[in-house]
């Protein structure tokens, strides 16, 4: 299991907000989620249209917190995981709001989304043609991506204080991805020993 030299001071440590929604990809949910909360990263999960969420393929999910609630001061870090819920996010006004304040905070908060998730960040207007993401091959958001930043078919980029993944397949290296940013590099490479990564 590993000793715990590589959990961030109590301190330092980063807050996390992971935005759910009915029809939220699982994977991409509770990755990241886990990943984040084995480094004792405090992380708590923002339903948007109730508390009780049913995922993509069934899981019946439970957030924190609603949307309502949600001060955005109070956070390091924003994910926004895919699936179909990942629509219904980017018509949200108040999921909008809470993207562009994360983004517009100084010094800058992480801003994280996966699979059709990058496209809420296009529609918050966060997105700039200087920036590289990926994000799900459906042709809806490519489309909405495409049309405000560069678009490259990887399963995870990380450019500055943006990490985008691809899809499901990629949700724990996205997940890696995050825990570097937020808790450093030797924090990521001990977690992933200790969860017998071989990568």
């Amino acid at each position: 299991m590993g000793d715990n030299a590589h959990i961030p001071d109590m301190k330092k440590k980063k807050r996390v907000l992971i935005i759910m929604a009915e029809g939220v990809e699982e994977l991409e949910l509770t990755a990241p989620t886990d990943v984040l909360r084995r480094l004792n990263l405090p992380v708590t999960l923002c339903g948007v249209g109730g508390l009780a969420v049913r995922g993509a393929h069934g899981l019946c999910l439970s957030a924190d917190i609603p949307i309502e609630e949600v001060d955005p001061k109070e956070y390091d870090a924003l994910i926004v995981p895919g699936g179909p819920a990942a629509r219904t996010l980017a018509r949200d006004q108040r999921v909008l709001e809470l993207v562009r304040a994360m983004h517009a905070a100084k010094p800058s908060k992480l801003l994280a989304a996966i699979c059709a998730a990058p496209m809420v960040l296009a529609a918050a207007g966060v997105l700039s043609k200087e920036q590289t993401v990926t994000c799900y091959p459906a042709a809806d958001v490519m489309q909405a991506v495409n049309a405000t930043a560069k678009m490259l078919m990887k399963p995870v980029i990380r450019e500055g204080n943006l990490i985008t993944g691809m899809g499901p397949a990629s949700a724990l290296e996205f997940a890696f991805a995050i825990a570097a940013a937020l808790a450093g590099d030797s924090a990521e490479a001990q977690l992933r020993r200790d969860m017998c990564s071989m990568n």
